[in-house]
């Protein structure tokens, strides 16, 4: 995987000659179809093994109790978590964009993750007048839930922890800012944050962020992230497009 400045590089390089950007795009769409081929070829044993796993269960309910079942279980579960995510990454920079307003998009799915969070408190605030602009709806969602995601994971078991999703719009760009009063980012993470599959958790994928930025990246944004004592906050930059 090329990090994040090789990959900068790589666009500098790309805009200085044109060639060498539609060799790249090339090199990327030979690289999605092979991870893609990998994938299913994964899966289908995947599958097949877990529906296994399944029946045995239901004839033998006393394997249940066996002391190696559920860490068995637990691990088939993060396979195919882990697959989900690996997916997702890869199809991530194929956006299918439709005009709405991320008021209510966002104030919706603030609304859906208040119960499940619970004890969490987790708010919306708007602080500027937003226009409709054209978005990928789903992956736009999965980013955002993403980030949502790592904000209670920071919180952890905090009676006093909130997230806070803030919108607002400068004329130009969209910024979406998730934060939390969580656990801090130590600095020495801050470069590698978005890398895949470099995780900081004890059973992360190192894909959450990755999935992130991938999205944010096909909607020709970015995303920053600030991190101290008090707040983290993540925040998604969008430009304004109307199609």
């Amino acid at each position: 995987m090329l990090s994040t400045m090789e990959k900068h590089q790589l666009e500098h390089y790309s805009q200085i000659y044109p060639e060498l950007g539609n060799l790249i795009q090339k090199l990327e769409l030979s690289h999605q179809m092979e991870l893609s081929r990998v994938s299913h070829e994964i899966r289908n044993p995947v599958t097949l093994v877990n529906s296994f796993l399944q029946l045995t269960q239901s004839h033998h309910p006393e394997v249940s109790d066996f002391d190696t079942w559920q860490p068995l279980m637990e691990n088939m579960n993060y396979l195919r978590n882990l697959l989900d995510e690996f997916s997702c990454y890869n199809n991530s920079r194929k956006l299918q964009k439709e005009c709405f307003s991320l008021t209510p998009f966002l104030q919706t799915l603030v609304s859906e993750c208040s119960s499940l969070l619970s004890p969490i408190s987790i708010s919306f605030v708007k602080q500027s007048a937003i226009p409709s602009a054209a978005f990928d709806r789903t992956k736009l969602r999965a980013a955002i839930l993403n980030l949502i995601r790592n904000s209670a994971e920071a919180i952890a078991n905090n009676p006093d922890g909130y997230i806070r999703v803030s919108l607002s719009f400068d004329g130009s760009n969209f910024h979406i800012c998730v934060s939390d009063n969580g656990q801090q980012i130590p600095e020495e993470y801050l470069e590698t944050l978005f890398e895949p599959f470099v995780s900081h958790k004890p059973e992360g994928s190192g894909l959450g962020l990755a999935i992130v930025q991938s999205i944010v990246q096909a909607h020709n944004g970015s995303v920053t992230v600030e991190s101290d004592s008090d707040n983290t906050s993540f925040t998604i930059h969008l430009p304004l497009c109307y199609s």
